[in-house]
């Protein structure tokens, strides 16, 4: 018989829509911090706003980012910029 397979499992970590402390949503569980980091990027790309990667292990936020769109510099009405 041969030596029984090693597995190497990593941390589970959980993927927020929100804020801790107001209103959090639940998106997804995934396996390995990069991975969740990674994940959230591309859930804040594909739909902005507030998300944070947190582990269950230690009750702690290991990431965050914001991709709210910012509401773009806008001109006083009745002002033109001449070039």
């Amino acid at each position: 018989m041969g030596e029984p397979a090693v597995t190497s499992e990593e941390p589970i970590f959980e993927i927020f829509s929100g804020t801790m402390d107001r209103y959090a949503m639940w998106i997804q569980s995934v396996a390995g911090l990069a991975q969740a980091r990674e994940r959230m990027e591309q859930i804040a790309a594909e739909k902005p706003g507030k998300y944070f990667v947190f582990s269950t292990a230690n009750h702690t936020i290991l990431a965050e980012i914001d991709t709210t769109p910012k509401p773009s510099q806008q001109q006083t009405p009745g002002k033109k910029d001449i070039a």
